[in-house]
């Protein structure tokens, strides 16, 4: 593709050099450029594109962008073309998605957005446009998979050059559905820059990422992106969370339904009721009433499974296919996860790694059936310290026994989060019961204990990494998989004294 067609309806600042050069390909990591790329720099949190254009260029960059006029040498035929732009990374999306054909414009993108919720909500609307019989593709915190094919996912939401060529391949296959995690990150990087979403949805706002938003206000600003300038055609919005109240106020969508259970909403759940087999309610919706049956448990999953019908009513799906779709999932990878190897107690691993996620697990699991909760969490280093007092608190409080142990602590001392968490249960007078934990830095350990600690009738929740197979400690990352590590420990078959620790 020519270069000046490449660069079509983007804002330039100035270029110097031949816009008739043949692009082969877009990159934006230097080690990715072969003959006949253009380059683009771009700043990312931990190091500036800007400062590899020399590599670029060595490397045979055909063209290179540059964000506000960055200096290279004067150009010449030996050298590449140099196109200078106000953003670089708006400038990398939108020369993806002309690269690779605009291909979000032949596939409906369904697009959900919210702290809490959004891989359980992806995937219940997988599973009802496969009742439907549509070929759909997902995008998302586990993987990216389209038909039949799985790729691991690095991001919630990729880098928009490999969003872009990930559509591509999608739109090939003939995919007519992706339903996508729109992270926050995503948004206020431009990830999803040049996207064309059909259907917006937004599950619920609670603290996370203020290592990278700094306040809860801005966090919501950047969540609200993809419904102020996307140009959306539909949204499904959670009424019962206040900052979807607020988004409500100047949603842009031409069709909107809100859900939840206690605000009036047009889809709402009726006579929930939650067993250890999973949850049912009525759906009123302005469709009409109809029953809903799942394996999944918990309150908040009555959310995600609203959150589904509300899209999928969008959508202009019978109700037959929703309710079919809704009970055909059953499970999610690292939700809620049972571990079963034929003990007398339950083990559960969750992704939960925000306190509100922990409390909505937690609640759950105090729904069913139990004699005692052990709860094994931590929290990752590197990531938003504030919320580290509250997981403490929420872990003490909903759990008869809590153990504190490392999660993904990257280059911070697991010791010192720790204490970060512990300050939660100290100080905080609002803990309304004794309080009995302990504090186990090697997760294996905390897990062997949990599970060597556990009688008949007990249920061990291991949360904050779910289906995640890795732990990353300082610059390394290892195979760590808390499925697999619990069934070693159940498998041992070891039970630790049953004397209560003391209080602390």
């Amino acid at each position: 593709m020519k270069l000046r067609e490449i660069l079509k309806g983007i804002d330039l600042i100035k270029v110097d050099g031949d816009m008739d050069r043949e692009i082969s390909a877009v990159c934006y990591d230097s080690r990715q450029v072969k003959n006949g790329s253009i380059f683009v720099a771009v700043k990312g949190l931990k190091s500036d594109g800007h400062n590899f254009l020399n590599d670029a260029v060595e490397k045979g960059a055909r063209a290179v962008v540059v964000e506000n006029n960055s200096r290279l040498p004067t150009p010449d035929s030996r050298l590449p073309t140099i196109i200078s732009v106000p953003d670089s990374r708006k400038a990398l999306a939108l020369i993806s998605d002309r690269f690779y054909c605009h291909p979000s414009e032949g596939m409906s993108i369904i697009g959900i957005t919210g702290t809490n919720g959004k891989t359980t909500t992806s995937y219940l609307i997988n599973s009802i446009l496969g009742v439907e019989g549509f070929k759909t593709g997902i995008v998302g915190t586990i993987d990216y998979r389209f038909n039949g094919e799985i790729i691991p996912a690095p991001h919630t939401t990729p880098e928009s050059l490999d969003l872009h060529s990930l559509f591509k391949r999608m739109a090939d296959r003939k995919v007519k559905y992706c339903v996508m995690e729109v992270s926050s990150h995503s948004l206020e990087l431009d990830r999803v820059y040049g996207t064309r979403f059909e259907t917006g949805v937004f599950t619920n706002l609670t603290q996370d990422h203020l290592d990278f938003h700094g306040t809860m206000e801005r966090y919501f600003d950047a969540k609200a992106r993809l419904f102020r300038r996307y140009g959306l055609k539909k949204a499904a919005v959670n009424i019962d969370d206040p900052y979807g109240r607020r988004l409500l106020k100047d949603i842009n969508a031409g069709r909107v339904l809100t859900y939840g259970i206690e605000e009036r909403a047009d889809v709402m759940a009726r006579d929930v009721s939650l067993s250890m087999r999973g949850l049912n309610f009525f759906a009123d919706t302005p469709a009409g009433r109809f029953e809903i049956g799942s394996g999944l448990m918990g309150r908040h999953n009555v959310y995600n499974i609203l959150a589904a019908i509300s899209t999928c009513l969008l959508e202009g799906f019978s109700n037959e296919s929703i309710a079919k779709g809704v009970m055909l999932l059953d499970a999610v990878p690292g939700r809620l996860e049972n571990i079963d190897e034929g003990q007398d107690f339950t083990v559960l691993v969750d992704y939960a790694h925000t306190d509100d996620a922990l409390k909505n697990v937690l609640d759950a699991v105090r729904g069913l059936p139990h004699n005692k909760i052990f709860t094994v969490f931590g929290c990752g280093g590197e990531r938003d310290r504030g919320k580290r007092p509250l997981m403490g608190r929420v872990g003490v409080e909903y759990s008869d026994f809590a153990i504190i142990t490392s999660d993904n602590p990257r280059s911070e001392d697991p010791a010192k989060i720790i204490e970060d968490i512990e300050r939660g249960i100290l100080t905080d007078r609002q803990i309304s019961k004794p309080v009995n934990w302990t504090k186990i830095p090697d997760r294996r350990e905390a897990i062997e204990f949990a599970v060597s600690r556990a009688l008949g009738g007990d249920i061990v929740v291991i949360a904050g990494k779910g289906h995640e197979d890795y732990q990353i400690l300082r610059d390394r990352k290892i195979h760590f998989d808390d499925r697999e590590v619990a069934r070693e420990a159940i498998r041992k078959g070891t039970r630790a004294p049953v004397t209560r620790a003391p209080e602390k």
